[in-house]
């Protein structure tokens, strides 16, 4: 094996590390936070749908408007920051 066959093997070797963009989660983990993300989003769209004209509740009405947002939140910027490293 010539000296140049050697050096293209390297080469590729490194262009094919450069390729790879994440090892990925663990399929329990992403089943876990997935359940629990989804639970607290529609948990958020329940409370908000306890809200009647009878008993208009703007306190109950922020609480699920707050959990529907931190499901968010996490679901997109706080999950793929701290699992994709």
């Amino acid at each position: 094996m010539s000296n140049q066959h050697v050096a293209d093997a390297t080469r590729a070797e490194a262009r094919e590390d450069e390729n790879v963009t994440s090892k990925g989660n663990g399929l329990v983990l992403s089943v876990v936070l997935s359940f629990v993300l989804f639970a607290l989003f529609a948990g958020g769209l329940y409370v908000m749908g306890l809200i009647s004209m009878d008993n208009p509740s703007v306190l109950t009405f922020c609480g699920g408007l707050a959990m529907c947002i931190v499901a968010l939140l996490g679901t997109f910027d706080l999950v793929p920051r701290f699992l994709s490293k």
